[in-house]
């Protein structure tokens, strides 16, 4: 994504202070505009994201439009959202340094006003030093405020569709007022979100296996079915359904179909829900097993269905064998 705009202001909760910067980041400078970039294509292929809608008629929602039609600027929004989230998070936030970088980006969906919020860090580096008597030292140097690498996780981030308010948001819970809660989204943007892609693939996935392990199965055959099926989804829809997930696995047997749709119905998943598409494609690509011996197998996920490659059969004494076939080479890894 392009970076077109943005402005970095700094939050310091070890003082309880905050710095409100008057004016953009020269974006049009390479190693600034690499860096933004890079944190934000990360932040909006991150599984853990939640998504949701700002209300229109909303405080934030007003701010918002106001932002879009040109009659505020990036600086204003800025510290007037920055403002309110450091008054959110000197509440809710341990001793630390963070800088929060506001900036608009261009993608292919639109324009989004996104926040970018990095934790800052102890690091060190080496520096050189000339002596009176001509001759060379080295020292280390410790900084004090060093921001996340561009391969790194920024500790939280936004994003909002500014044509039709739609928001990817990922943050840790903070404690506000004795209430455990996202700072974002409930205080901030004060939206309801759905949960991330990995919560969603990770509580089908455990629903299955809970299931079918309380029916008399071992759940390596349902599981590898409810991966592939999630990885094919994938390859055509950016939401799952998990009611058709569980009746594809559970196809033959109602009595496990009906206790997995229960688990679904608690957990409000009785609907489609949004996923990340790289994500839940890795899902069908292998599988791993572990036997009660301390051995481990992972293997393609489609070689479960193929009898010719890995088989998994049950002795007359109740243990079970595990048979791989087929095999050219073995090699250590």
């Amino acid at each position: 994504m392009q970076v077109n705009k943005a402005v970095l202001q700094i939050f310091d909760f070890t003082s309880s202070l905050a710095v409100y910067s008057e004016n953009e980041l020269q974006v049009g400078e390479e190693h600034i505009q690499n860096y933004l970039q890079a944190h934000v294509d990360k932040a909006f292929r991150d599984p853990g994201a939640r998504t949701g809608y700002i209300r229109e008629e909303s405080h934030i929602g007003q701010q918002l439009a106001s932002y879009a039609a040109g009659e505020t600027s990036l600086v204003a929004l800025s510290k007037t959202m920055g403002e309110q989230l450091f008054n959110y998070m000197k509440q809710a936030t341990e001793p630390v340094v963070m800088d929060g970088i506001f900036c608009e980006a261009a993608g292919d969906a639109g324009n989004y006003l996104c926040l970018l919020l990095c934790q800052a860090h102890d690091a060190y580096t080496h520096q050189l030093f000339s002596e009176d008597d001509g001759t060379l030292t080295t020292e280390l140097v410790e900084h004090r405020a060093v921001l996340p690498m561009p391969t790194q996780k920024i500790r939280s981030f936004f994003a909002v569709n500014l044509e039709n308010y739609s928001v990817r948001v990922f943050e840790p819970k903070g404690e506000y007022d004795g209430e455990v809660v996202y700072i974002l989204s409930d205080k901030l943007l004060d939206i309801g979100t759905n949960q991330s892609s990995r919560d969603t693939v990770r509580k089908v996935k455990n629903i299955v296996n809970r299931v079918a392990t309380a029916h008399e199965s071992d759940g390596v055959a349902e599981m590898a079915k409810a991966k592939e099926i999630i990885a094919k989804n994938a390859e055509v829809s950016d939401t799952l359904d998990p009611i058709a997930v569980i009746e594809d696995v559970f196809s033959s047997n109602p009595i496990q179909q009906e206790a997995a749709k229960k688990e679904l119905a608690e957990a409000d998943m009785m609907r489609p829900l949004p996923v990340n598409r790289e994500f839940a494609g890795k899902q069908g690509r292998q599988h791993k097993i572990k036997t009660d011996t301390g051995i481990e197998i992972s293997f393609p996920v489609e070689y479960m269905k193929n009898r010719d490659f890995i088989e998994i059969v049950t002795n007359p004494d109740g243990t079970l064998r595990i048979e791989l076939k087929n095999i050219n080479k073995i090699s250590n890894k």
